[in-house]
């Protein structure tokens, strides 16, 4: 090594030792409070967060209420809500539902309590005149043919009429058009059937129905609901020599229908789809009608049914405004106002020519069924939902489960099967006859728990149904009505409802139910008609 080569890499060396000798050492971290002390901060904190946030709603109140009966019980701050509380104007109504938006929020929970008596069994004053009109609060005063009386009694154990049918049915025999909306399971079947019946058992002493030709005519959505329908009319009609049948199709291009060629019908049930075909090649006629019913008339007069009802009403002669034009006495039923009723008018039939008997419980939360309302995650669901009604499966309570999509129904179905519990799947793509053949499974207790789409929310007698669950919360407040709708009829027992929110769309819908509850109004903007709704959303500008 030359001696500039051994004084470079001496000189290298002494840099080197010197740069180590005066660095500094890395800082070695020092715990300086324990996990244990800093969980317990960050409680505290949470803890003074919901203290301030009472205040805050404490101070929202102008009127606590009668504390002896929560309607809205809360897991979390002073979100309870009591029978008559009133809120400071001056302030938004405190919502728990509110910061559901949040994933953090997974796990809280409210409830709404049974309050008050099934609102369907309130009947009007006895002596009450409305419209030159007597509402008696007994079938046997209805002016009704007793053989019809003695059905109600017998057959469908209605011993007292209720609420709907005693402001229903004498209106209905006066033979004016008439718009029946109440929430569901109040009795409307019935209301409508009997006056019809009796005035069908009345015209047949002297008029003779004519082949394919009815006399009355119940037009419904769908196949399950005109069947349904239809075992009701044939047991009152049997009762007084009235002829009830159903018209539906078999999914066959070779057998269609099942209404037999030159049949004398009295009364036809008959979804929309199938009746129009039938009129279409002329194999039916409808001159002869003295009663037209829409069942579920918010569904038939939406824009999923517009161009069917409008075809129609084309085919059919409604009475007048003046009444004295020979025609047939319209009837509307449904559990929501329907939006679209001025389709049926025009300059023959007004607005102001149709009666309409609302029950003062339309569009709002069921007072009588208990409601729980679950903030869950995505992930958890599933197994949320497996141990809610384990419970049920084993005491045998039946049970129907809710999702928004048919796909949805096969996996959880096979989901549930998959950790024995044994179910039925209803949705629209089942086979339509197989479909009716497992709901009267259902009915009949062959299995006790059934997992839907929202075709089962409508008409469907559910008296067995003890418990109602949404998977998938629905994303309109129409819907979520409808579901609770299949328990706390008129003659069962009452019911609850649980519900798992887990998306942004489903809290929305939350909060409209829990801002309704604590206003004790009814809920704004109720309306069937989704599809019209996703076009304004979407395709409108």
């Amino acid at each position: 090594m030359s001696k500039s080569n051994f004084i470079s890499s001496r000189n290298l060396y002494i840099i080197l030792c010197r740069t180590a000798s005066t660095a500094q050492p890395l800082p070695v971290p020092v715990i300086k409070v324990p996990k244990y002390v800093e969980q317990y901060v960050e409680k505290a904190k949470k803890k003074e967060f919901f203290k301030k946030l009472n205040r805050e709603n404490r101070s929202k109140i102008a009127y606590r209420g009668d504390t002896s009966v929560p309607v809205i019980s809360s897991t979390i701050g002073d979100y309870n809500y009591y029978l008559g509380q009133i809120y400071n104007e001056r302030h938004p109504i405190p919502l728990q539902s509110k910061y559901w938006f949040k994933a953090k929020s997974a796990g809280q929970k409210f409830r709404i309590n049974p309050y008050d008596t099934n609102p369907s069994l309130a009947l009007p004053d006895p002596n009450e005149y409305v419209d030159d009109v007597y509402f008696p609060n007994k079938f046997s005063k209805m002016q009704l043919n007793p053989d019809i009386v003695n059905a109600l009694s017998t057959d469908f154990n209605f011993t007292t009429p209720t609420r709907i049918q005693s402001l229903v049915i004498p209106r209905i025999l006066t033979e004016r058009h008439i718009l029946i909306a109440s929430e569901t399971g109040a009795g409307k079947t019935i209301s409508y059937l009997a006056p019809i019946i009796h005035q069908l058992a009345e015209l047949k002493k002297t008029v003779e129905p004519l082949p394919d030709a009815p006399l009355s005519l119940i037009v419904v959505p769908g196949r399950e609901l005109a069947e349904q329908i239809g075992e009701v009319a044939h047991k009152l009609g049997s009762a007084c020599n009235v002829d009830a049948r159903v018209l539906i199709s078999e999914g066959t291009k070779q057998k269609h229908l099942t209404l037999y060629p030159n049949a004398r019908v009295d009364l036809l049930v008959a979804s929309v789809g199938c009746l129009n075909k039938l009129l279409s090649k002329r194999k039916i006629f409808l001159s002869n009608v003295k009663h037209v019913v829409l069942d579920e008339a918010d569904t038939l007069l939406d824009a999923s049914f517009t161009d069917e009802t409008s075809y129609l009403f084309q085919k059919l002669m409604v009475k007048s405004s003046d009444f004295n034009r020979f025609g047939a006495q319209l009837i509307l039923s449904s559990s929501v106002y329907p939006t679209g009723i001025d389709l049926i008018f025009n300059y023959e039939l007004r607005k102001e020519d149709i009666i309409k008997v609302c029950s003062p419980y339309l569009h709002r939360v069921p007072p009588h069924i208990e409601q729980r309302f679950w903030r869950v995650s995505n992930d958890n669901r599933a197994g949320e939902l497996l141990e809610l009604i384990k419970p049920d499966y084993q005491k045998k309570r039946p049970v129907m489960i809710f999702c928004n999509k048919s796909p949805t129904c096969d996996w959880l179905s096979k989901f549930l099967e998959e950790n024995d519990i044994p179910n039925g799947k209803y949705h629209g793509g089942v086979n339509p006859v197989y479909r009716t053949d497992l709901f009267r499974s259902f009915q009949r207790g062959s299995f006790d728990v059934l997992v839907c789409t929202d075709l089962a929310s409508r008409g469907l007698d559910t008296q067995r149904v003890k418990h109602v669950v949404n998977f998938d919360f629905p994303n309109n407040v129409s819907d979520y009505l409808l579901r609770v709708g299949r328990v706390g009829r008129v003659g069962s027992n009452h019911g609850r409802v649980t519900s798992l929110v887990h998306s942004a769309s489903g809290v929305y819908t939350v909060n409209t139910i829990e801002t309704a509850v604590k206003k004790a109004e009814r809920i704004s903007n109720v309306d069937s008609n989704i599809k019209e709704k996703i076009r304004q959303l979407y395709f409108t500008h």
